[in-house]
C-alpha cells in the first residue's frame, strides 16, 4: 500500500487530540493539515487546537484553505481569510499554505488567473509557502506543476496497492478512509514525494495581541471582510462590505478593554489594525518611497489644485514628507510637488 506520510483534517474529524497524532505517528504519519477555512465565511474552530496537539505529538503542521472563488477580487478576498485564520489558529511562517480547488472549474485561463491572485495575497500577508490541492481530472486545468515540483494531488484507485500515482507533484491523496487504531471514523491520507510540508514541528506561533486604534484616523480602508452592527457588542449585525471598502469613521467609542469605530448612520465597524488601516498616511509614518497604483497627478501645491504633470501607474516616488492637509495628508517630494498621501492612490513601498 502507498505510505502514510500525512493526513488531512477538519470540523468532520472533530477536534485531534495529542494521542491522536501520537497513534498516527507509530504508522508513518510525518504531517498533517488543518482545515482553516472556507470561503470568506466559515472558520474551522477546530484547527488551533488539533494543530496545537499535533506539535506536542511532534508533527509538520500546515493547514488549507476550501475556495469558493470565481474572479480575482474573490481570490484576494478568501486569500485574506485563509492568512488570518492560518495566523490565528498558531501557524508559523514556515507552514505550507493550501488551496483546496475543487468546487469550480471555469478554464485553464480563468483558474490561472485567480489562483495566482489567491497565492500572491497569501504570500503578501505573510506566508512564503503554498500549494495547490486538486482532484486528479483537474491537473490539466490549472497551474500546478509548471515551475519546478508542486501541487497535491487526489486520485483514490480501488486498488492503490504498487501504485505511485503523480510522482512528479507534491503528494497524492490516495484515499479518503483510512481508518487508525484509537481514532475515530475515516481519514484522508497522502503518500508524499517531497519535504515541501515536512517544514516545522518545533514552534506554534502564539497570535499577537489585537491593536486598536485609540484615535480617530478619519477615514480607513478594510484589510478584510467587514460587518456593519447596530450594537456596539456586535450582536445584530446589518450587512457586509469587501477588502478595500473607505469608511468615515464620526467616532472612536471605547468598550470594555478596546474600541470600536462609529459612523455618521450610527453603526458601528471593528477599530481593529488586522482589519481596518488609515486610508491616509502619518505624519510620523516614516515613509520613504511609494509607488502609484494607477496613475497619479504631481501638484504645486498641497490643496492639489495646479496640477503640473501626469504620471503612469508603477511610478516609484522618494518620500521628502509626509504633511498635513485637513483631515488628510499630501507626499511632498524632492522637487517641492505634492502628490495625494492616499494609499489606495500611492502604495508604500518602503
Amino acid at each position: 500500500m502507498p505510505r502514510l506520510d500525512m493526513v488531512d483534517t477538519s470540523n468532520n474529524n472533530g477536534i485531534m487530540t495529542k494521542a491522536n497524532w501520537r497513534s498516527m505517528k507509530k504508522y508513518g504519519v510525518r504531517a498533517m493539515v488543518a482545515k482553516l477555512s472556507e470561503g470568506t465565511f466559515f472558520t474551522d474552530q477546530t484547527a488551533k487546537t488539533s494543530i496545537q496537539n499535533a506539535v506536542k505529538a511532534g508533527l509538520h503542521v500546515n493547514g488549507y484553505h476550501f475556495a469558493r472563488f470565481t474572479t480575482v477580487a474573490g481570490a484576494k478576498a478568501e486569500a485574506q481569510m485563509a492568512a488570518h485564520c492560518a495566523f490565528n489558529a498558531g501557524l508559523g511562517k514556515d507552514a505550507v499554505i493550501v488551496l483546496d480547488f475543487e468546487a469550480t472549474n471555469s478554464g485553464w485561463s480563468r483558474n490561472a488567473a485567480i489562483i495566482k491572485a489567491w497565492v500572491a495575497e497569501v504570500k503578501r500577508m505573510g506566508y512564503p509557502k503554498t500549494d495547490v490541492y486538486t482532484m486528479g481530472s483537474w491537473t490539466n486545468s490549472m497551474p500546478l506543476n509548471n515551475s519546478s515540483r508542486g501541487g497535491w494531488i487526489a486520485n483514490y484507485p480501488s486498488n492503490p496497492a504498487g501504485l505511485k500515482f503523480y510522482g512528479s507533484y507534491n503528494g497524492w491523496q490516495w484515499t479518503s478512509t483510512h481508518k487508525f487504531p484509537g481514532c475515530y471514523g475515516g481519514f484522508d491520507v497522502s503518500q508524499m514525494y517531497s519535504n515541501y510540508y515536512y517544514g516545522t514541528t518545533t514552534h506554534v506561533a502564539k497570535p499577537e495581541k489585537a491593536i486598536y486604534y485609540r484615535y480617530n484616523p478619519k477615514m480607513i480602508y478594510a484589510r478584510t471582510p467587514i460587518n456593519r452592527y447596530k450594537d456596539i457588542a456586535f450582536k445584530h449585525k446589518v450587512d457586509n462590505f469587501p477588502t478595500g471598502t473607505v469608511f468615515a469613521i464620526a467616532k472612536v467609542i471605547n468598550y470594555g478593554k478596546i474600541t470600536r469605530f462609529q459612523l455618521a448612520n450610527g453603526y458601528y465597524i471593528t477599530s481593529n489594525q488586522a482589519n481596518v488601516n488609515r486610508l491616509y498616511y502619518s505624519v510620523d509614518g516614516g515613509v520613504k518611497r511609494v509607488k502609484s497604483v494607477r496613475g497619479t497627478h504631481r501638484y504645486k501645491d498641497k490643496a492639489l489644485k495646479h496640477v503640473v504633470d501626469w504620471q503612469p501607474a508603477g511610478t516609484e516616488f522618494d518620500v521628502a514628507k509626509i504633511v498635513k492637509h485637513g483631515d488628510t495628508t499630501r507626499i511632498q517630494l524632492a522637487n517641492g510637488l505634492f502628490i495625494s498621501g492616499n494609499k489606495k492612490i500611492n502604495k508604500f513601498v518602503k
